[in-house]
């Protein structure tokens, strides 16, 4: 019954990620503004769309090792993330002009798709 739904998380991941672009770059250009963050929001989500997209995953390798590079993007995100936080707002005691949960969660994405990546060439 989910399997349509698999199938079409591809497109919709494709569909968000795109318009999340062509957005970012119409602000960039027009408004000279390049840090949008429900914008930033906008592709996290369509990069997860795209992590978990397919059929669903009969195969416990491909699984484990998606599971693994999320897990690795999120420890390095977690770490650096938790460092440049502090390093930005230590002076300040409101703590104000810090790293956002969508940079937390694009970047996480970004390094989970690399180490995805890399982990099923690797093994």
């Amino acid at each position: 019954m989910l399997l349509p739904w698999f199938r079409g998380s591809f497109y919709f991941g494709i569909a968000f990620s795109l318009l999340a672009l062509g957005s970012l770059v119409f602000e960039i250009v027009v408004n000279g503004n390049w840090f949008v963050e429900s914008l930033i929001g906008h592709l996290g989500i369509g990069l997860l769309f795209l992590y978990f997209s397919g059929k669903p995953m009969v195969d416990e390798r491909i699984r484990y090792l998606k599971f693994k590079g999320l897990a690795i993007g999120f420890v390095i995100t977690s770490i650096s993330g938790t460092i440049l936080n502090y390093l930005i707002t230590y002076p300040d005691s409101h703590q104000e002009n810090g790293i956002s949960s969508y940079w937390f969660a694009l970047s996480c994405l970004v390094i989970a798709f690399g180490s995805f990546t890399i982990l099923k060439f690797r093994e």
